[in-house]
């Protein structure tokens, strides 16, 4: 019997590159030719409104959360039905750059099914009618039997790493485990999908007080020092404008200081965060301790309020408003006495 010898090569004797290879993006960071990228949150949480944001700016390129963006045709292959995408787009208008592939099929396709479904995009790449592929949700069109199939995972991602290797980009959306998990490795499913992919993406709600429910964190991993760890944006409903905030606790400080303020005025000795949190408003959604901490160490910081204790368990911060005596204390000094008569 004659055993078949593969390919071996010496490290020496390969061509390696005199310069360190570009990666051909098209969203900076994110999404890019010949590349994978797997895009996680939760249920309505946002991703395909993001994902429809982004499709926007592909059109002419530019630039979309602050990150570049080159322009690109897209294929998007949907769960959803071609009526609710045209409800979608007469809210947020996509041009003819992206074709629109909705419910293909009935039920989950077969591995022949799901080839030839990806053989097709591979045409459209080969004529020049296609840059990116999206695929919404990954469960709905896993040919197999679930995402914690290994066999079925790779049956999903064959045809996919073929189409990112003739140079194409393709980003699947996903849904999370039900249990907690760390970030990075939030997917449902067998965890070699997350290692076979290029770029992992996790959106999750920002916060939880008044003015974060149209705000949404971004975390993401990749072997790409492109791609930014984290990122804060927010999602105007009316205008469906897409913002990127630089410092979204300045914004939550700003929105949440008058009322830390007026339970401040109340008091008449400094409080620590967790007795301040005991008069918070019961109708209003009260921030978490960590959360109360960085405002009043901001307002610290802004001479808004002083600050008292050393932090320990038996000395613990406590703060309260500034007023007219803190300078005089300041500069070791004994305030004036009052006049008298503005206290009768």
């Amino acid at each position: 019997m004659i055993v078949p010898h593969l390919p071996t090569f010496l490290m020496t004797e390969l061509d390696v590159p005199e310069k360190e290879p570009t990666t051909d993006w098209l969203w900076h960071g994110y999404i890019a030719r010949g590349n994978l990228t797997l895009f996680t949150s939760q249920w309505k949480a946002g991703k395909t409104t993001l994902i429809t944001g982004l499709l926007q700016h592909l059109a002419a390129g530019g630039a979309f959360l602050d990150r570049a963006v080159a322009p690109a045709k897209v294929l998007m292959v949907s769960e959803e039905s071609r009526a609710t995408w045209a409800d979608r787009v007469r809210r947020m208008p996509v041009g003819p750059h992206c074709r629109l592939m909705p419910r293909p099929y009935s039920h989950r396709p077969t591995p022949k099914q799901w080839n030839e479904l990806v053989d097709q995009a591979g045409e459209l790449h080969a004529a020049g009618q296609l840059d990116l592929m999206v695929i919404d949700p990954l469960a709905k069109f896993l040919p197999g039997y679930s995402e914690s199939d290994m066999s079925s995972i790779l049956e999903f991602l064959d045809p996919l790493q073929r189409l990112t290797e003739s140079g194409a980009g393709v980003i699947v959306l996903h849904h999370p485990r039900k249990q907690h998990s760390e970030e990075g490795s939030s997917a449902r499913g067998n965890g070699g999908l997350l290692a076979a992919v290029d770029i992992i993406i996790e959106l999750a709600r920002y916060g939880r007080l008044h003015g974060d429910e149209t705000r949404r964190r971004l975390f993401s991993m990749s072997r790409y020092p492109a791609t930014p760890e984290s990122l804060i944006y927010q999602w105007d409903v009316a205008t469906n404008l897409f913002t990127c905030l630089g410092d979204p606790h300045s914004a939550r400080f700003k929105e949440n200081w008058e009322q830390v303020r007026a339970i401040l005025e109340k008091r008449d000795e400094a409080a620590t965060p967790q007795e301040l949190l005991a008069d918070w408003p019961p109708e209003q959604e009260s921030p978490a301790v960590s959360v109360l901490y960085q405002w009043l160490n901001r307002a610290t910081k802004e001479k808004l309020v002083r600050r008292f204790g050393d932090g320990r368990k038996s000395d613990p911060y406590r703060y309260r408003l500034e007023n007219e005596d803190d300078e005089y204390y300041d500069r070791g000094e004994l305030p004036p006495l009052k006049d008298l008569s503005e206290c009768i």
